[in-house]
């Protein structure tokens, strides 16, 4: 009995075709992270877990089982992991990071040297430092230079120059010294307003003050007294800070605007604007995370939606999670109102002065500044200088060293930080101190 070729072929095709579809939906399946248990006799869904971290080529402990190294992409069975990523010189980065099935979640890890090199930005003496909005520059007054004429307020660019120093001098301290001056940069750095006042028991009044330019050396002989027209100066300064103030305010949910304008102070935007860290000044309960349930999968660190009065929070706009500070405090004396608005009338006290400069110098105010990757925090306290994650976690001790009025500074990328303390001089002698963090 001959057979049919045409059937032969039909079957052939629809094997071929059933193997097709039988292997694209096997591929899809393992694409989705589905992998055979054996134990089980099943297929069951995996998590992608994504471990990153800087510097790379450090090892990833799972568990307490050395697993791979970073960077890298691991499949993995849902739960809930201890992730310990470490590397030899720096200090170990730690966090429970449960696994969803089809999901990715990350473990990106900043590590930082447990011995810093530091490195003097300054030399005799530096106080009165000061940075100018965009992070980039450091106004400093130097004194105890043997040559006199070098003794004055500088400004020291954080970027660097590729066609002359770093370095510009803007002013001698041969007829107003500088150090008793309170140094206020405008919002576009191209000015400092330097002002002199006098205190008494009970109040402290503005005597003089100078607008100086930061291009170059300005004539303090020639320059004039400003101190008629600040008034004008601040109501110029806060119309400039309200437009940039209320663009990045309009990004996140009217509820939470709502309390950055008007129930909150020490208002601080992330260099990316996606995070802020805030001070309530009363109770507030923030509404249950929408963002959060809408996205697949989000920081797996507790939040704190029921803000309490005077402690410091974080807030996450990407992913509307919001995360308790344990590591914050404040200042006694200022406390930092974001401006939305210029007065109609601003009083020219100094008081009002404070508020124009604590606008971008957190730590004028407080013991935290954003570290330049959006992700840390530089936190100040008995101990010295530590960094810690923006959801509070892995707080890392930098130096034991105290910065003089709390001044400590990330440069724009994140490579140093910038401390006016002292190390290895006579008491109270202090200067701009790098600190290595590669």
């Amino acid at each position: 009995m001959t057979k049919n070729p045409k059937a032969k072929r039909l079957i052939i095709n629809i094997l071929i075709l059933l193997f097709l579809v039988g292997g694209t939906v096997a591929a899809i399946q393992y694409a989705k992270g589905y992998r055979p248990n054996l134990r089980e006799g099943s297929l069951q869904g995996s998590g992608l877990l994504n471990v990153t971290s800087y510097p790379k080529s450090a090892r990833v402990i799972i568990n307490d089982k050395l697993t791979t190294v970073t960077d890298d992409k691991l499949y993995l069975y849902p739960g809930n992991y201890n992730i310990k990523i470490e590397k030899d010189g720096f200090h170990p980065w730690v966090k429970t990071v449960p696994l969803k099935s089809e999901l990715v979640s990350n473990a990106d890890a900043r590590l930082f040297p447990t011995i810093n090199a530091t490195t003097p930005l300054t030399f005799y003496q530096a106080n009165n430092a000061s940075l100018n909005p965009d992070g980039t520059k450091i106004a400093y007054v130097l004194t105890k230079s043997p040559i006199d004429t070098a003794n004055g307020l500088y400004v020291h660019s954080l970027s660097g120059n590729f066609f002359g120093s770093q370095y510009t001098q803007i002013a001698d301290n041969n007829t107003r010294d500088f150090t008793k001056a309170l140094l206020i940069w405008s919002p576009d750095s191209t000015q400092i307003l330097a002002v002199f006042s006098e205190k008494t028991k009970t109040t402290e009044k503005i005597t003089s003050a100078l607008l100086l330019s930061t291009k170059g050396i300005n004539n303090i002989k020639t320059i004039p007294d400003v101190t008629l027209r600040l008034p004008l100066i601040i109501s110029q300064w806060q119309d400039e800070y309200a437009k940039i103030n209320l663009p990045t305010i309009a990004l996140y949910p009217e509820y939470f605007s709502d309390i950055l304008t008007h129930k909150a102070v020490n208002v601080f935007f992330s260099p990316d604007k996606e995070k802020v860290f805030y001070t309530p000044t009363l109770d507030v309960n923030l509404p249950t995370n929408e963002v959060g349930k809408a996205l697949p999968n989000i920081n797996a660190t507790t939040e704190t939606r029921n803000l309490q009065k005077d402690k410091t929070y974080v807030y996450d706009l990407k992913e509307g999670t919001n995360y308790l500070l344990v590591s914050a405090s404040s200042s006694a004396t200022t406390k930092k109102t974001i401006i939305t608005a210029a007065d109609a009338t601003p009083s020219a006290s100094v008081a009002t002065l404070r508020q124009l400069k604590a606008q971008t110098e957190s730590y004028s105010v407080g013991n935290l500044s954003w570290y330049s990757n959006s992700r840390q925090l530089v936190v100040t306290n008995a101990d010295g200088v530590s960094i810690v994650d923006y959801d509070g976690l892995n707080m890392t001790n930098i130096t034991y060293v105290q910065p003089l009025n709390g001044f400590v500074v990330s440069n724009p990328d994140g490579s140093r930080l910038i401390l006016l303390t002292n190390i290895n001089q006579k008491a109270d002698t202090y200067n701009l101190i790098s600190f290595d963090l590669k």
